[in-house]
């Protein structure tokens, strides 16, 4: 595969506007950092509680912007995010979400569970001098329940970085919430679409046996798709998404290539020189 047409991007992906996002990425880092001197002058009015909060909401709206970073400008991904692995005990490649992706919206979750933990713990604290106190420290305590959900689904290892394995049996997708594969023989084809964000779909036909299974209960990171088919959405991955597509439609329409997956020679379709 010519190393160009790795980064031919497809006709159906809108062109991306990179200035849209630096600039929205701008402000709200700006927003983050005007949290910081808000809450010292809290602090210099003599609500020094507020601070807690202030600077909650500093790391909230930075690593909202972190997130943007990774997931929309997207910086150069590292070697570890493609690797030879096994697949039902035969070789395989896989290429893996972002690592970073996932730990950053983690992290954003943290401080949410923070902040509504906080809050309960002070309307628990005000009593009478705070007629709400009861009913803010309730809904404050579901909601700090809610996001600790999050955090007992990543543990459990129900939620956790994603990753598409490229198996010579098919395709396997482990997404942040649910797995699904299919075999090879079962795909009618592969193709770019855009909703809302690049994807690669790689439809199977209605009757394909389709193994699938959510796993983020509540939490719908991502979802299956309606019918048999892999939908990656390449927003999650730290590698180009046109490198996604065209070598997930390489390996589709290719079957005789699929005998190197699991080797170097995979490998090297990816980062040819």
């Amino acid at each position: 595969m010519p190393s160009s047409d790795l980064h031919e991007r497809p006709a159906e992906w809108p062109p991306g506007d990179g200035a849209k996002y630096k600039a929205a990425l701008v402000f709200v880092v700006l927003l983050g950092v005007a949290c910081v001197p808000v809450g010292f002058g809290f602090v210099a009015i003599g609500k020094a509680g507020a601070l807690k909060y202030a600077l909650l909401l500093a790391a909230l709206f930075l690593l909202t912007a972190v997130y943007g970073l990774v997931t929309r400008i997207r910086p150069g991904h590292r070697h570890a995010d493609i690797a030879i692995t096994t697949y039902e005990g035969r070789p395989a490649t896989e290429i893996r979400y972002s690592q970073a992706a996932f730990t950053v919206l983690t992290l954003l979750v943290v401080c949410m569970t923070a902040i509504c933990t906080l809050g309960a713990w002070d309307f628990l604290s005000a009593g009478e001098e705070v007629p709400a106190a009861p009913a803010g420290a309730a809904l404050m305590g579901l909601a700090a329940l809610f996001f600790l959900s999050f955090l007992v689904f990543v543990v459990a290892g129900r939620l956790r970085r994603g990753r598409v394995v490229l198996a010579q049996q098919g395709i396997f997708q482990r997404g942040r919430a649910f797995s699904s594969f299919l075999p090879w023989e079962a795909f009618a084809g592969a193709k770019a679409a855009y909703n809302g964000t690049p994807e690669v779909l790689v439809i199977a036909y209605t009757n394909a046996p389709w193994d699938r299974r959510p796993l983020g209960g509540i939490w719908k990171l991502d979802k299956l798709p309606p019918a048999p088919m892999i939908e990656i959405d390449t927003t999650s991955f730290a590698l180009d998404p046109t490198v996604v597509y065209h070598l997930v439609r390489f390996y589709v329409e290719n079957p005789a290539a699929r005998a190197e997956l699991g080797t170097d020679a995979s490998l090297r379709r990816f980062s040819p020189r």
